[in-house]
């Protein structure tokens, strides 16, 4: 084997290593966040209800709060995008006013 084909089959394994430690990282975050949501979950649970749940009660009020954080998420974005299309068609008209404006002064 040449040194150029053990260069590039030595850079082809750390390419393959860092996406598994991509992945691996990605994969924990994830672990972290849903933990989060099942502790929350938990704690709502034990709050209303005591000892009296399961833990598929914790697993289902934590995708419920997952999707209503989503669904928040997703109009706090729409949200923005809105404001962010008013003050563009706010400065279009500025400019436009502006323009009439300077137009009528030249007349």
């Amino acid at each position: 084997m040449s040194l150029l084909a053990i260069h590039d089959q030595m850079v082809k394994e750390a390419e393959e290593a860092e996406e598994g430690k991509t992945a691996e990282e990605a994969t924990e975050q994830e672990v972290e966040v849903l933990a989060k949501y099942a502790t929350v979950a938990d704690e709502m649970l034990t709050k209303d209800h005591g000892e009296d749940y399961t833990e598929d009660d914790v697993a289902e009020l934590a995708g419920y709060l997952i999707d209503h954080d989503m669904e928040v998420q997703a109009q706090q974005e729409k949200v923005a995008e809105y404001i962010e299309a008013g003050q563009i068609m706010a400065r279009s008209f500025s400019t436009e006013m502006a323009k009439l404006a300077a137009e009528a002064d030249q007349e």
